[in-house]
């Protein structure tokens, strides 16, 4: 059980307020006041409960010059009650200051839709704007998910967490078709920066409890990698406990992503972290307006990590999230684009 969420304002838009789901989140919360409201405007510190007049269905955003890999993302909302110091969702919303879109017709009839429209593999994922299983015992929308998609042939939904909780996954008719995906760092890491996350072993424990229960599918993101004091012996005993607890379950693929933000957001994280620690290394602005770490350094994250993973997970594949070619083409000693990389992590449902 995952403690009761509080926020200090319920908004709930005119709209959704006699929805059957406004009602039951409004008795699964505590809050301090409730406020009625108009549209998706609202002045934060809360829990909005609105509707999504745009798409719930999109292309992730990859960013300019990236290599993508053709992911599709649910918009469900945006937020997370989770308080990770290097997260970029806190650069839109406030720690703790979550939006929820409640026409949930919409959201299926879309993804129907895209099942109709495009040939061949499809990865949607729920986790882009906010951890969706935190929110979940107020907001069963994955649960509704995979019970949508159970059967869609060459699918799969990707659910992923910092929590533990994977009742949904546990509790589905068919969980086959779902890829269980955590976010992974170090526990001092997670201590020190993922404030309300499970710890590490919480995660693994999860993980492997899902895939041996329902059937599901595993993935793992490394996003931010961290690179603290004695980072390749933190990160190398994370691999060993990954063995420990995954040893022989399915995992469809395994990211990796370094530390990169917009500009403005060091000054709003130092604001309230100001001991954060997460902007000790040296950054420049690259081509698609976020600010990372110079290249020969990401390079050299990547390797470490690629190389340790291969110990362990060395028929799983291991890419990196929003990265540009050529990084891509150093590192695989081949030219490498974002068709290489859909085509690298579609191959994963057919097995």
């Amino acid at each position: 059980m995952m403690p009761k969420l509080h926020f200090n304002n319920l908004y709930v838009s005119q709209d959704v307020a006699s929805m059957p789901l406004a009602q039951n989140a409004r008795n699964l919360v505590s809050y301090d006041s409730c406020h009625e409201v108009s549209g998706e405007h609202h002045p934060g510190d809360g829990l909005l409960l609105t509707k999504n007049n745009g798409a719930f269905i999109k292309p992730c955003p990859g960013q300019k010059g990236s290599v993508c890999c053709g992911y599709w993302v649910v918009e469900w909302g945006m937020g997370c009650p989770f308080g990770c110091e290097y997260c970029i969702i806190q650069n839109y919303t406030q720690a703790g200051d979550v939006t929820l879109y409640l026409n949930w017709d919409d959201c299926h009839r879309e993804i129907l839709e895209l099942r109709q429209r495009i040939k061949g593999p499809i990865r949607l994922g729920t986790g882009q704007f906010g951890d969706p299983l935190a929110l979940e015992p107020i907001f069963p929308l994955n649960a509704a998910i995979i019970d949508w998609t159970a059967g869609m042939p060459d699918f799969t939904v990707e659910i992923k967490t910092k929590s533990a909780y994977i009742d949904p996954i546990l509790q589905a008719r068919d969980a086959r078709h779902v890829t269980l995906a955590f976010s992974l760092n170090p526990q001092e890491i997670i201590d020190r920066l993922e404030h309300g996350a499970a710890s590490l072993e919480e995660r693994l424990d999860a993980a492997a409890t899902a895939a041996k229960k329902t059937g599901c599918r595993l993935a793992f993101h490394f996003d931010p990698v961290i690179p603290a004091p004695e980072w390749k012996q933190k990160y190398t005993e994370v691999f060993r406990l990954m063995n420990r607890y995954l040893k022989g379950l399915p995992i469809n693929w395994i990211s990796l992503g370094t530390f990169r933000f917009p500009r403005g957001f060091q000054e709003y994280v130092e604001k309230y972290h100001p001991n954060t620690g997460i902007f000790a290394e040296e950054f420049y602005p690259s081509a698609d307006g976020k600010i990372r770490y110079f290249r020969p350094f990401r390079e050299e994250i990547y390797s470490f990590m690629r190389t340790g993973l291969a110990e362990y997970f060395n028929n799983t594949a291991v890419y990196m999230c929003m990265e540009t070619a050529e990084v891509w083409e150093r590192l695989e000693n081949r030219p490498f684009n974002s068709q290489n990389l859909k085509c690298l992590l579609d191959r994963s449902l057919c097995r």
